[in-house]
């Protein structure tokens, strides 16, 4: 109950955000009034996704989610250590553990509601707009969305437990933000130039950036209701037997790992920190 107020509580501090609401306004622009303008002006469909909406929604989960994830969740610690206001919050019963997890689950209803806010509205145009609306695909899309503004709600909140100066955690967010997006080229230049692993180890650790994980997340959900999608890639299979660490579905193992493993670090040095 006590994570639960706490979360309440950073929920509600966090919405009345002016840049949140800057993001939110951003969510509505590429997603609802893209949809309304490709209902109105009869924009070609591409498997029951008008093509503009398809767009948006690419920009959406590969840049807007991903800053408005970092913002939300990047200074929610380390602003409070410098305004004392999180001695304030531990002064109530509530421990250490509890006030981590509770401003984390906060955190990420905040990101949470800036997507739906975008969301709800172009799901319920296409859906009376469009005859043939995809459903499936584009709920899918959001649930990927949601996953990734996931992965960068935790790194930004694990970057403001780590640190503690608010300029540090937002470079060391925006550095992660690079990282994991130009994970595989980085990992190439190390390989070609140590010489590291190759085979399915390779492909394996080139798993873990964002654009494999993303792909993966797509097929797995997508495989729901298209029974003709593989079980991994081309590119991986290359019409043989696939381990199973290389199958679409184990993304979501990766996923915990990006998820997991910064959220500890994190929380490990928020218990050990003089506040």
């Amino acid at each position: 109950m006590s994570t639960l107020t706490v979360a309440k509580k950073d929920y509600h501090d966090a919405i009345r955000s002016r840049e949140l609401w800057v993001l939110m306004a951003l969510f509505v622009l590429f997603l609802p009034v893209v949809a309304l303008y490709d209902v109105t002006s009869g924009t070609s469909v591409d498997d029951g996704l008008p093509i503009g909406t398809l767009f948006s929604m690419v920009f959406v989960m590969t840049v807007l989610a991903p800053v408005t994830a970092l913002l939300v969740s990047i200074k929610s610690i380390v602003r409070e250590r410098r305004l004392g206001t999180i001695k304030f919050l531990l002064a109530f019963p509530y421990t250490r553990g509890e006030v981590y997890v509770g401003k984390f689950l906060g955190r990420l209803a905040v990101f949470a509601t800036a997507v739906l806010v975008g969301y709800v509205p172009a799901f319920l145009i296409l859906f009376f707009g469009i005859s043939d609306f995809a459903v499936g695909p584009f709920v899918g899309m959001l649930v990927v969305i949601l996953f990734f503004g996931l992965i960068f709600v935790v790194v930004g909140y694990a970057a403001s437990a780590l640190t503690t100066s608010e300029t540090v955690a937002s470079v060391a967010g925006f550095a992660l933000f690079f990282l994991v997006y130009s994970w595989q080229s980085v990992f190439s230049l190390l390989n070609w130039w140590l010489g590291l692993v190759d085979g399915n180890a390779e492909t394996f650790i080139h798993r873990f950036g964002l654009t494999a994980v993303s792909e993966d997340i797509v097929n797995a959900v997508a495989s729901i209701w298209d029974s003709d999608i593989d079980s991994a890639s081309v590119a991986v299979s290359n019409g043989g037997d696939v381990p199973f660490y290389l199958q679409h579905w184990f993304a979501f193992v990766v996923l915990g790992v990006w998820i997991g493993l910064p959220l500890a670090l994190g929380y490990w040095r928020f218990r050990r920190a003089e506040l």
